[in-house]
């Protein structure tokens, strides 16, 4: 039962919306989002998707991340980085550089 709820725990922990997903001070009144960057060009601060689970969020100081041919790639949970680890190309597009 306990092995479960490692699973189940580590399931929810990626692929859904959190409310610290977003900015939490952005007034309703904001104007429009700035567009996402794409993976591997995203810094702290930046809107962009995870290149593992494609789930948007924004870039903080405590985002797991990745350096891999040359370039920082972001993820919105630990164990998106630790898939992109195990095989980059995969979520890249890149062969192997």
């Amino acid at each position: 039962m306990k092995r479960f709820a490692v699973l189940l725990l580590a399931a929810s922990a990626c692929g859904g919306a959190t409310p610290s997903a977003a900015p939490a001070s952005a007034p309703a009144s904001a104007a429009p989002a700035t567009p996402a960057k794409a993976p591997g060009d995203a810094k702290i601060g930046d809107r962009t998707t995870c290149p593992v689970s494609g789930e948007p969020f924004v870039v903080t100081e405590t985002s797991p991340h990745a350096e891999y041919a040359g370039k920082t790639y972001y993820f919105c949970c630990p164990h998106c980085a630790e898939k992109f680890k195990a095989e980059p190309a995969k979520f890249t597009g890149a062969s192997g550089t």
